[in-house]
């Protein structure tokens, strides 16, 4: 008898839909024939919190929490305490249960280091001793999964373990950066009268930090003038504008090489306007662009945010619906790869066919596709080694009046980028012209459509996008280039200078900052750390990089920019905590190298304790610095203590009403200091003395 073990439902159900053997539920254990499976629903067990490592004596608020003190941090634990998740108590009693009956067991969690640990640390709770094999599942295809059930290895396969330690690893990195260093800027902050949570975390704060780069840049930018100039060409067969393109060598250039010097820019157009040209190129040739790949999370996050000005929580949660049951109606949403198995292709007439029955309005587009068409995105080499495939729709049929137009958007989207692939690619002609005047470059480039292939599938839906990069090659606008030849002579008719002026970068939205996180490695100059970066797809994952903007809005580290419905910058919490958080901290370099390290892990070429106590060191040291480090904060009322000197008196309340007390009452050395409060400040008249229960039970720091 085997126990399968999923990470999630939808695997358990693709592997018993393809083995033998009559079905039968009982509680959270689905049994197929003498198999039972139990799927989880991501992590069944978290990490416990700081409480259950400080010691008992530590003071309690009024919760019944431990209070933060800075004598407790940092906060390494020495045995990591895991506790059962309220929401999976029946799958893991099941699992405890058949632990101690089955013969086998079958890891079933996604093939990538966190599916891995998801399943482990379950057997490793429940002290399993059963022999575990391991079966990969990134494709539901009924072909694929039967391949994938031939295929199972040992659990204790070098490879899954190297999976393991690389997330097993990062997760305590994540908790004793995370909790430590939230811990120790909030009670700074607190120290300084500021009266909120400062969070610290390893992908959180690197993107905090792209913003608020950002926003520096743009408060400091200086507009700096500059020219361009475009050419009139006449040919015997028409005429065109060309683009000037200066040389190295051409005076009046900034180090930008714009020219930025208005008597060299005037003396150009006045030499050039009137002379003789020379087409010096000309290419004119027949271009075929194949449809973009199906959407992963992350294109599809960035797509929808751009076009419906919704946020990335919102496009996740709508995909998910689509995905969840009882709708079904696209494949897994959080994954970051774009290509699909080429046995997904033979599913293609079924999926047309539910799609016709789905969108009736899309009659006309689903009937021009041709199944028989097999475009790149269809490669096994692609899909292999990863743990999902793109998000396409599914067989399933349903009513969809009843979906958020953020749903039914969402869905769109992700059936035209299906459908795309079972058109034609998209042909033009692509014409580029170099001419010459007097010893001066000038382009000029534009793209002829000849058929719409898998374009007709956005059009209209997308054509003022289409125009734009038909454009945006640097032609001047749209224009009929002139049929020529190489060698050909013409006359620049005219010259014609265009005054410019630099413009500051633009504020982040909710789609530029995930394109950001993904693409971390365009902020940083370290070459290791901007290799593994771009091969890691940056910071966080798909699944969670839209939590992460979202928390950073919620904790009030971002706001929005006046006057706009989408942008947003960095709030003055926000920049105080950044700046007062040393550069590894917060540099996206220290994100690559962490990565690195922790593929060293992996591998075996530092050991897991190696690792933990390079990080504790580096964590000690920060907490550390952060015991003093100068915050510039909003602060309800910067009221400095007259009794040590350092600390923020702030307005408290107890059971007799309000009073003033230091908020260094729990800080080293304490300042137990307090003054009746009188119209809303404190009273200086009266003599300082101590606060009866202060900082205990009048006031909840945690």
């Amino acid at each position: 008898m085997r126990l399968f073990i999923s990470e999630k439902p939808s695997l358990a159900e693709a592997v018993a839909k393809v083995l033998p053997g009559a079905v039968r539920k009982e509680g959270a254990v689905t049994y197929v024939g003498d198999d039972a499976f139990v799927p989880l629903a991501g992590h069944a067990l978290a990490q416990a919190m700081p409480d259950a490592y400080l010691t008992d004596d530590v003071p309690l608020n009024k919760k019944g929490n431990k209070i933060w003190r800075e004598q407790d941090l940092p906060i390494v634990p020495t045995i990591w305490i895991m506790e059962p998740e309220a929401r999976l108590q029946r799958n893991l009693a099941a699992i405890e249960k058949l632990l101690k009956t089955v013969d086998e067991v079958v890891h079933l969690g996604d093939p990538e280091p966190e599916g891995q640990l998801i399943v482990d640390e379950v057997l490793h709770y429940f002290g399993n001793r059963k022999p575990v094999i391991r079966l990969l599942v990134n494709d539901y295809n009924e072909t694929k999964v039967r391949q994938s059930l031939a295929n199972m290895r040992s659990n204790d396969a070098p490879e899954f373990r190297a999976w393991y330690r690389w997330a097993y690893a990062q997760s305590h990195y994540n908790w004793l950066f995370g909790l430590n260093l939230t811990r120790a800027a909030t009670l700074r902050a607190r120290a300084l009268g500021f009266d909120g949570a400062l969070t610290v975390g390893s992908v959180q704060t690197p993107a905090l930090k792209i913003v608020c780069d950002r926003d520096r840049a743009i408060e400091t930018f200086k507009s700096v003038p500059y020219f361009t100039m475009t050419a009139r060409i006449e040919h015997a067969n028409g005429s065109f504008v060309g683009t000037w393109k200066a040389s190295d060598e051409q005076a009046g250039l900034d180090d930008a090489k714009r020219l930025v010097d208005g008597s060299v820019a005037k003396a150009l157009t006045e030499r050039l306007s009137g002379q003789i040209a020379s087409i010096t190129d000309y290419e004119k040739a027949e271009r075929r662009e194949g449809a973009p790949l199906p959407m992963s999370l992350n294109e599809l996050t960035v797509a929808a945010c751009t076009k419906f000005g919704c946020t990335g929580a919102e496009v996740l949660e709508a995909a998910q619906k689509l995905y969840d049951r009882p709708l079904q109606l696209t494949t897994y949403p959080r994954t970051e790869v774009r290509h699909l198995s080429e046995a997904q292709h033979a599913d293609a007439p079924e999926i047309l066919a539910a799609l016709r029955e789905n969108l009736p309005a899309m009659q006309g587009l689903i009937d021009r596709t041709d199944p028989s068409l097999k475009s790149s995105a269809f490669n096994d080499k692609k899909v292999d080694g990863t743990s999902h495939h793109g998000i396409v729709p599914t067989v399933a049929t349903a009513d969809l009046s009843g979906l958020a137009p953020l749903e039914r958007n969402v869905y769109d989207m992700i059936v035209r980028s299906y459908l795309a692939q079972f058109y034609p690619p998209a042909v033009f002609m692509q014409t580029k012209i170099e001419a010459h005047v007097d010893g001066e470059r000038f382009l000029a480039s534009g793209k002829t459509p000849v058929l719409p292939g898998w374009r007709e599938v956005y059009a209209p839906v997308e054509d003022d996008a289409a125009a734009a990069r038909a454009d945006a090659d640097g032609s001047e606008g749209k224009q009929q280039l002139p049929a020529m030849a190489q060698g050909d002579a013409a006359t620049c008719a005219a010259c014609t200078l265009q005054s410019r002026e630099t413009k500051a970068p633009d504020r982040f939205d909710e789609s530029s900052l995930l394109k950001a996180m993904i693409d971390l490695h365009k902020f940083t100059t370290d070459p290791a750390a901007k290799a593994r970066l771009k091969e890691g797809k940056g910071i966080g994952t798909s699944a969670t990089r839209a939590g992460i903007i979202s928390e950073l809005r919620e904790r009030g580290f971002l706001e929005p920019v006046k006057g706009s419905k989408t942008k947003f910058m960095t709030s003055k919490s926000g920049r105080g905590l950044l700046d007062a958080l040393p550069g590894p901290v917060k540099d996206p370099t220290m994100a690559g190298m962490f990565k690195i390290a922790l593929d060293g892990v992996a591998s075996g070429e530092i050991s897991y304790e190696q690792f933990i106590e390079r990080n504790v060191g580096f964590i000690t040291k920060v907490v550390t610095g952060l015991r003093t480090a100068s915050m510039n904060l909003p602060v309800a009322l910067g009221v400095p203590c007259p009794k040590c000197k350092s600390g923020q008196l702030r307005e408290l309340k107890s059971e007799k009403g309000p009073f003033w007390g230091c908020s260094n009452f729990n800080a080293e050395p304490k300042c137990s200091a307090s003054y009746p409060d009188q119209d809303g400040k404190p009273n200086f008249q009266m003599k300082a003395k101590p606060a009866k229960g202060f900082g205990i039970k009048k006031v909840e720091l945690a």
